[in-house]
């Protein structure tokens, strides 16, 4: 598990995600909450996009907000440079402070909190200037808090619980201050609380449908990707049953095929050697014969197992051609370098003293090697390499098995002259 690549986990963890998506999908969320897990996934996929929104709203907030120092001088003559000091020195300079925290990773859990603070202080700040003036026109400024409170909950997008929260200080703040408010009847404090609390409701509302709306769209995409995941593991494991042999785990004969091809073609390009080891296991229809198909089964997953071990390189090739033989594949290695593989090879199978008391070679399982060297040229077909590898295994064979021989095209007669070999 330690090997895991990020993106494996976040796939793993989001399909361990699908009893709790169920569920939610099945009885809803009314109070705009998942399970702790989901939450918590929630949170986390959907941070930078609320980021990213609440630093361009509290930017158009700062610059709609300080508009109003137009209206503080025509509205509010009596105090309007107390306004302006209240907008100018405390609330922008706060919002600014608060854009650049927000934006810091080490702030990243008190996000939410800080947009709730600015639209808070936006309102408070109102409310503050409403209290301070005793000009007729005071009675027209509650808007400014409704506008606050509405710019909140349905463009800035709060958290449905913040945008909750928000309101109802904001609310309270106001009730709490507008019987301070000399210029104002009781009729009309009475209409401009209703008004407030119906802008309140109606924004609230809207971000409830808002947040729901979202959390759907986020668990239908959840479901897409995990159906995505599952087909892409369905895909690879199908790629796996058709490109490795099913009883040794080693890469199968289509596999070695398409591998042969592309190193060929990246020799012929680079001018690089391409060497082939050809393994067949020393009389292995005796052993067959003698100790039953299982036990042969057995042995080949050894011997597989043993080829593995011994070649290290991540773009080598082990595959099991047929039968009891193998093939090893070793781009651009040198013959001196390809024959310590083979010869290492053909000791770790020694070493492992399965026991053959039918072969002619040993009185233990043993292979023969035939080993091959060349640097692939456009006039040849990469089954030549085949051909090489296995005429040195048959003189392998030949010579009494349990070792490693070497074609050397410098005996082969028969070719023609544009032969580059």
């Amino acid at each position: 598990m330690g090997n895991d690549t990020p993106e494996k986990k976040n796939r793993d963890h989001i399909l361990g995600l699908e009893t709790d998506i169920q569920k939610s999908m099945e009885h809803g969320f009314p109070f705009l909450v998942f399970s702790s897990r989901l939450e918590q996934h929630f949170l986390a996929d959907t941070l930078d996009a609320r980021k990213n929104r609440f630093s361009i709203m509290a930017i158009i907030a700062i610059i709609i907000y300080n508009l109003f120092l137009i209206t503080d001088r025509e509205m509010l003559p009596d105090v309007y440079r107390t306004a302006w000091k209240i907008r100018l020195w405390i609330v922008t300079p706060a919002m600014f402070v608060s854009l650049v925290i927000m934006r810091r990773p080490a702030f990243v859990k008190a996000l939410d909190f800080l947009v709730d603070f600015i639209v808070i202080l936006a309102c408070g700040s109102i409310i503050l200037i409403l209290a301070l003036s005793h000009h007729p026109n005071v009675v027209h400024y509650h808007t400014g808090i409704i506008l606050v409170v509405m710019f909140g909950n349905i463009v800035v997008r709060l958290r449905f619980w913040h945008a909750f929260s928000v309101s109802w200080i904001s609310f309270l703040i106001y009730i709490l201050t507008v019987t301070k408010i000399t210029p104002m009847t009781t009729p009309v404090m009475i209409n401009s609380c209703v008004v407030l609390f119906a802008a309140m409701i109606i924004s609230l509302i809207a971000n409830y449908q808002m947040e729901n709306d979202l959390r759907w769209n986020y668990l239908r995409n959840l479901l897409t990707e995990i159906e995505t995941i599952r087909l892409g593991k369905a895909n690879a494991e199908l790629e796996h049953l058709s490109s490795y042999d099913a009883l040794t785990e080693l890469a199968n004969r289509r596999h070695f095929n398409a591998f042969l091809d592309r190193e060929w073609r990246a020799g012929i390009r680079y001018r690089t050697p391409l060497s082939m080891l050809f393994l067949d296991v020393d009389n292995f229809k005796a052993y067959n014969d003698h100790y039953g198909h299982q036990a042969g089964d057995i042995c080949l997953q050894k011997i597989a197992a043993v080829i593995q071990r011994c070649v290290h390189r991540s773009h080598d090739l082990c595959a099991r051609y047929g039968g009891e033989e193998f093939v090893v594949l070793l781009p651009n290695t040198s013959l001196e370098s390809t024959l310590q593989v083979a010869e290492k090879i053909r000791k770790a199978v020694e070493l492992e003293d399965i026991p053959h008391a039918y072969s002619q070679a040993s009185p233990h399982v043993t292979i023969s090697i035939g080993v091959v060297n060349i640097i692939p040229h456009p006039r040849l077909s990469q089954n030549l390499l085949i051909e090489m590898a296995d005429k040195a295994l048959y003189k392998a064979k030949t010579m009494g098995r349990n070792q490693i021989q070497v074609f050397d095209p410098l005996i082969k007669k028969r070719r023609n002259k544009q032969d580059p070999l």
